[in-house]
């Protein structure tokens, strides 16, 4: 079990849990993860996460005894419906995330190493966190190898991280395909912090259009992507989230009528 499991507060809720925190929660504890060397896995929640959770056995045991952030708002309305004193600060995207963690990485001299994306997107990102954080020693290999467990360019991709010396990784191959990839290989990875960041760094390079702020805020979020690339997202915002609130609603019954949820 990761270190970091006791370090925030673990919630529970219909079937699923996260540890709701603050940027400045999850920044201290990727700071007392890799200065005490202690091994911390940060998932994430949003709507579509957890219709893949919900879904999946499989996803549901690779969630198993990490640290789960919220990445969604409408997670945090689904908390704060059962009475859970949750804010909005409590909501994580790594839009906001990013650049404070990395200026946390160059201030404490920690090495990053991010996998993920196309080799142009990634090279095209990681220049522009250079260009903001100056000193900040981050690296990459982009996301397109054979990904199978214990795969021959799996295990040539962690030698290379491990030969960097990385402190904080961050694995961007999109769900479910970032969170088998690290249930099958985390233990060989010496990183101390590693997360999860889908497609953060296609936003970083500028490849996907960031959503303004207010949105995020308020939870609309999902209608500027949908709006911007409807054939990418119309099933994701249009059709899980029915989908979800019909799974979300069979594990409240179950629970009010005691049969338990899916853990």
């Amino acid at each position: 079990m990761d270190a970091d499991s006791s370090m925030l507060p673990k919630r529970s809720l219909l079937g699923f849990f996260t540890h709701p925190g603050t940027i400045d929660d999850y920044l201290g504890l990727l700071k007392r993860s890799i200065e005490s060397r202690e091994p911390c896995t940060i998932l994430y929640h949003n709507l579509h996460s957890l219709y893949s959770y919900l879904s999946s056995d499989s996803l549901r045991r690779y969630y198993a005894d990490n640290t789960v952030l919220v990445d969604g708002m409408p997670v945090i309305w689904l908390y704060k419906l059962a009475g859970e004193p949750l804010t909005r600060e409590h909501r994580i995207t790594y839009v906001d995330f990013i650049m404070p963690m990395m200026e946390q990485a160059r201030d404490n001299g920690w090495k990053v190493y991010h996998l993920g994306q196309s080799a142009d997107i990634q090279q095209k990102a990681l220049n522009i966190i250079r260009e903001k954080v100056p000193g900040i020693q981050i690296d990459g290999h982009d996301g397109y190898f054979d990904q199978d467990p214990q795969s021959k360019e799996s295990l040539e991709i962690i030698d290379g991280v491990n030969q960097f010396n990385t402190d904080l990784l961050l694995v961007g191959f999109g769900a479910p395909r970032q969170e088998a990839w690290l249930h099958a290989h985390r233990d060989q990875l010496n990183a101390s912090a590693v997360l999860t960041c889908g497609a953060c760094m296609e936003y970083v390079a500028g490849a996907v259009s960031t959503p303004p702020r207010w949105m995020g805020q308020v939870g609309l979020e999902w209608s500027f992507r949908l709006f911007e690339n409807p054939r990418r997202f119309a099933f994701r915002y249009l059709v899980e989230p029915i989908l979800l609130a019909f799974m979300l609603g069979r594990n409240w019954l179950s629970g009010r009528f005691g049969n338990k949820a899916k853990p």
